[in-house]
């Protein structure tokens, strides 16, 4: 049952996920057998098992930096959770929901965007996870996966929950008034970007210098050693240029169909992608995942390209800051096409909140270089134009509108009248999934090896 400790968590932009986190899977083949139990398995549900070493890992993010207490019955509710998502992802299995390998990525990206925002810049996220992006993306993958897979499955369940007007209202009134939480610093930004154009004597130039990178290849120089000193792919760059095992759907149109043409240790021709340049040496291939090396060229912009985007920039300035182009229809029509956010144009560039999906977000889930912009400006107003960097290492004209600036206060139905709804909608969609759980929970096969835990509410999910 969700508490009100959870609408807090929304309402603060804290995510109470009711589905836990994902963890490694251990896939079934063949007719289904029970598992035996091992040192470290805490419980197997179905064709799935939790390890110790997950529920630790659990735990250790769960009361990191958090007021909650690392008690038994902390400990208790964590693992009957844990076995919660097991059983979704184990019937998602079973009723063969798939998860489609560009929602797979989009998600890894959208985490890793996320990510570094809050460390700085990409460099800084790399130190603080102590791993290139390259590896963690590798590494979070498979749990990705059976994260959106319990998803898919929480979604097949609450797919026909509705909520009306009146229960909202109903669900904000049960709130006890000292209850209710104080919301944090709201804002709605929005960003615009314009990239320098590339001509088409910077593109030709490009070519020209990964064709002599592409002939000392040939003559038996080291790719990987030529990846290092010339790759302009930060994210592979020190990796010698290798890239995380990928498949179908994985990479880019043009990425794609030149990693699947080649054959084991060839070298391709150059191409071209929307980010540049490449060429591609192919290491493995199993079935229809590659593992393959690229070096990235791209064209560099001169002074006078940025000299034209900066005037271009500049007369868009003056059309929205007098009121003659409304900010979205200047988004749409001059905004460069972001290649990590497809869909930046069409939310006329404002920024949605990672945890809710809103365009209201709090102030501080901002970039911190947005944040120092956006504490300059009052609402209504755009920042003057400014070069920035991209998370791609490319130049940028850059103008940032604060549409609104909601200062902290209590929770109420006319502010916070959207996320309230939310929570309610998430409250009614809980009881239909306890109704799930509690249904399929005797249909399958469970056993929970968590001796040292000493659970009341554990007890229900083993039987014979």
């Amino acid at each position: 049952m969700l508490t009100l400790q959870h609408l807090r968590g929304i309402l603060t932009g804290v995510v109470v996920s009711l589905l836990g986190s994902a963890h490694a899977q251990i896939k079934s083949s063949g007719p289904y057998l029970p598992p035996q139990y091992v040192d470290g398995v805490m419980a197997v549900v179905g064709s799935k098992i939790i390890l110790q070493s997950d529920f630790e890992t659990e735990k250790m993010q769960m009361t990191k930096g958090a007021t909650l207490k690392d008690s038994q019955q902390t400990q208790c509710r964590l693992l009957e959770d844990m076995i919660i998502q097991k059983l979704l992802l184990n019937q998602a299995e079973l009723d063969s929901l798939v998860v489609p390998e560009d929602q797979l990525e989009s998600e890894i990206d959208n985490r890793l965007r996320y990510y570094q925002r809050q460390a700085g810049s990409m460099s800084e996220l790399e130190k603080y996870l102590g791993k290139t992006v390259n590896e963690f993306k590798e590494d979070i993958r498979p749990k990705m996966r059976e994260q959106l897979m319990a998803k898919q499955m929480y979604a097949e369940i609450t797919k026909n929950i509705r909520i009306s007007p009146q229960e909202v209202k109903l669900f904000y009134d049960s709130i006890p008034q000292d209850s209710l939480p104080i919301i944090p610093t709201e804002v709605e930004v929005g960003q615009l970007s314009i990239e320098p154009m590339i001509t088409a004597e910077a593109k030709d130039f490009a070519k020209m210098q990964l064709e002599d990178i592409r002939a000392r290849v040939m003559r038996g120089e080291s790719f990987e050693k030529l990846a290092r000193a010339y790759s302009m792919d930060p994210g592979s760059k020190s990796q010698g240029g290798l890239l995380p095992e990928f498949g179908r759907g994985e990479m880019v149109p043009a990425f794609e169909r030149m990693a699947f043409r080649l054959k084991t240790d060839s070298v391709s021709p150059i191409f071209e992608s929307e980010f540049g340049f490449h060429i591609m040496k192919l290491l493995k291939r199993r079935g229809e995942r590659v593992l393959a090396s690229h070096i990235l060229i791209r064209a560099e912009n001169t002074t006078e390209d940025y000299k034209i985007a900066s005037l271009r920039v500049d007369s868009v300035y003056q059309l929205i800051t007098s009121g003659k182009m409304m900010w979205c229809d200047a988004v749409k029509k001059y905004a460069t096409e972001d290649k990590f956010n497809r869909d930046a144009k069409g939310n006329c560039g404002f920024m949605l909140d990672p945890m809710t999906g809103m365009q209201k977000t709090t102030f501080d889930a901002l970039p911190s270089d947005v944040k120092k912009v956006v504490d300059k400006l009052k609402p209504g107003e755009f920042s003057e134009p400014e070069m920035v960097t991209t998370q791609d290492g490319r130049s940028v004209y850059r103008i940032i509108y604060l549409q609104s600036f909601v200062a902290p206060h209590q929770a109420n139905l006319v502010q916070d009248y959207s996320r309230i709804q939310m929570e309610a909608e998430n409250r009614k969609k809980q009881k239909a999934v306890d109704a799930w759980v509690l249904k399929h929970r005797t249909k399958t096969y469970i056993r929970i090896k968590a001796r040292n835990l000493d659970c009341d509410n554990l007890s229900v999910w083993e039987h014979e």
